[in-house]
Parts: C-alpha cells; sequence; structure tokens
C-alpha cells in the first residue's frame, strides 16, 4: 500500500502552475508581436485580402474556382474571410455559391492566384 503524504498534492498544485505558465509562454511566442514571436508568416501576403477582392484556382483539368472577397471577420482570435464562390466547368453551367468562410491561411493556400490587380 502507497501512502500519500500532505506534501504530494501541494507538488501537484505547483507543478501544474509551472506547467500553465509554460504554455502561456509557449503561446506568446507563437502568437505574440515582434520580438516575441517565434515563427514568422511567411508565403502569400494576407494584405491582399480585403472585400472586393477576386481570387482562382485551377484544377489543370478545365475547372475555375473564382472567391469574391465579401469581407472579413474574426472567429476565436483568428482571420476568416468570407467569400461567394463561382465554379466553371467545360460542358456545364457556371455554379454559384455562397457566402462560405475559411481561415486567412487556408483560404490563401486554396485560392493562391489573386484576379486583376
Amino acid at each position: 500500500m502507497v501512502e500519500t503524504t500532505q506534501q504530494e498534492p501541494e507538488a501537484t498544485e505547483r507543478s501544474g502552475t509551472r506547467s500553465a505558465g509554460f504554455w502561456q509562454n509557449l503561446s506568446e511566442a507563437l502568437i505574440g508581436q515582434g520580438e516575441r514571436r517565434l515563427f514568422r508568416r511567411r508565403g502569400p501576403n494576407t494584405e491582399q485580402v480585403k472585400a472586393g477582392r477576386m481570387f482562382r484556382r485551377t484544377d489543370g483539368k478545365g475547372r475555375q474556382e473564382t472567391a469574391t472577397v465579401i469581407g472579413l471577420c474574426e472567429i476565436l482570435g483568428m482571420t476568416h474571410v468570407r467569400y461567394d464562390l463561382r465554379i466553371d466547368q467545360p460542358g456545364h453551367r457556371p455554379f454559384e455559391d455562397g457566402p462560405r468562410v475559411l481561415g486567412m491561411k487556408i483560404f490563401l493556400e486554396h485560392f493562391h492566384e489573386p484576379v486583376g490587380s
């Protein structure tokens, strides 16, 4: 049988506090600003995504998807893009749908080709 003492719960509480501090510091480093930011953003410029702008994606088989940005919104602290979608495919009538919502990063990965300037 294992004996427990009063000191064991206190040690657990302290390590839990340290653990919370560790995760808080890591979170600040990952999403922080300026010098505190651990990872730098790379890839497409998120500032180009504005209401009215259009972005396109082609699949190489003639299918073309065009997203028209309606606006940006914050969901759970992350920027999301609201957009209308138009799909053009050879031999079919254009299909239009919307509004749709994607996180900024996923939107730019999917619709990587800006239309116009």
